[in-house]
């Protein structure tokens, strides 16, 4: 039987247009979501709702069957209204509900609707996200906060953005066995004083039992905050990374060492892509014609816009070698390349021998290091190689500190 919940009660509380909801294992916010999407679909006109989550055959055995579950209970489930599995038509109003997996290149794209629910969002990249979403009256975001993702940084602190944290405790209806489960992991990861006993248990604890982001198992780094304005104090040169990014993020870090610290800060994290679609397009036309099919355009104004000096050192990824000669044609005489695969693990043995410290407003260097891990085997074994992906800023800052080794700037580590 379903009874309202604490879970439910609070997010139906929420207003602005995006409901973001994190929370742990049993928490209830699936089922809660549910329950206010089906309620609008049956009581409002002529409303479009599409669910959404990474993959539509992992949504058929969890949130499409909880959709079915709570319709059948709440008597409302008529089978010639649920058509193919993914889409259900309430007659009474003509409204309905869609589901759609987002491992299909392109779907979602431009979609106008009433309400977007985005399950388990921690799983989509963001671009996905924006495309899905941009065109919503409202939308719904729920995920296991295992680690902080593109929410944290990019829609978190919006204005038109509600947050919510819910537990195993704002769900009424979670059974007995569940909850003895959860409250397992905080027994086997602290003693009785609240010492941490173990760490992948008390991680646990954290994220399914306290709705709290976790720490990524294999975390390679542990950098820490400095304000910026602390940063700017300090006497020291300025060198700058760079990891080129199309579609991906074209990250541009400054870098300053001084008395065996490395203290970074992040200047652009939007792909060239990105940039050009948030242009004026008497801007872009301007920009466009001095490109050479580069965007060598582009990034001649990017770097003047981000006021780096021309006699500054310029260490680039080394794969997009054309750029680079782009960025000395601007002339930036000293853009050169670095970095290569063969040398990933060297630069990591150098970031990791150092005391590293970004500025409190690079928020993707804070989620990078906090998420960078080495990668694991089919069985779970940690290997020696980085995941490779979401490390932008985490490459640029690589390339600027194998330079200041290479040129003994950096002496020992």
């Amino acid at each position: 039987m379903i009874q309202t919940t604490t879970a439910l009660r609070k997010i139906s509380a929420l207003k602005k247009k995006i409901k973001g909801i994190q929370g742990g294992q049993g928490a209830g916010k699936t089922i809660a979501i549910l329950l206010i999407l089906i309620d609008f679909a049956y009581t409002e006109k002529n409303k479009e709702i599409f669910i959404a989550s990474d993959e539509l055959s992992k949504m058929r055995i969890t949130v499409i069957k909880d959709f079915v579950n709570l319709m059948v209970e709440l008597g409302l489930f008529k089978r010639e209204n649920w058509v193919d599995g993914t889409l259900y038509r309430f007659t009474k109003t003509n409204s309905f509900i869609k589901f759609i997996g987002l491992d299909k290149e392109d779907i979602g794209k431009g979609l106008r609707s009433d309400v977007v629910f985005l399950n388990e969002a921690n799983k989509t990249k963001f671009d996905t996200y924006r495309e899905l979403t941009s065109r919503a009256k409202y939308v719904y975001i729920d995920f296991n906060p295992n680690k902080k993702f593109w929410f944290h940084n990019e829609i978190m602190t919006r204005d038109d953005c509600d947050f919510l944290k819910l537990t195993y405790l704002d769900n009424e209806q979670l059974s007995v066995t569940e909850t003895k489960e959860i409250l397992r992991y905080k027994e086997r990861g602290y003693d009785a004083e609240g010492n941490i006993i173990n760490q992948y248990w008390a991680n646990m604890w954290r994220v399914y039992g306290l709705g709290e982001v976790g720490q990524v198992e294999g975390r390679i780094y542990n950098w820490k905050p400095i304000a910026y304005s602390d940063y700017l104090k300090i006497p020291k040169r300025q060198y700058y990374g760079v990891d080129w990014g199309k579609v991906d993020p074209f990250a541009v870090v400054e870098c300053k060492y001084s008395d065996g610290n490395l203290y970074v800060h992040e200047m652009n994290y939007a792909s060239e892509n990105e940039m050009e679609r948030n242009m004026p397009s008497h801007q872009l036309q301007s920009i466009r014609a001095n490109d050479n099919g580069e965007h060598e355009g582009l990034i001649g104004w990017l770097f003047t816009k981000l006021n780096i000096e021309k006699s500054s050192a310029i260490v680039c990824d080394n794969n997009r070698p054309t750029k680079i000669l782009s960025l000395r044609n601007a002339g930036w005489d000293y853009a050169i390349a670095v970095g290569g695969k063969s040398k990933l693990l060297d630069r990591i043995g150098i970031l990791s021998g150092m005391n590293i410290f970004y500025t409190d407003c690079s928020k993707n260097i804070e989620t990078e290091q906090e998420n960078y891990c080495y990668s694991k085997d089919r069985h779970g074994v940690v290997q020696e190689e980085p995941i490779d992906q979401d490390n932008h800023t985490i490459d640029a800052i690589s390339y600027c500190c194998q330079y200041m080794f290479d040129e003994g700037i950096i002496k020992t580590i």
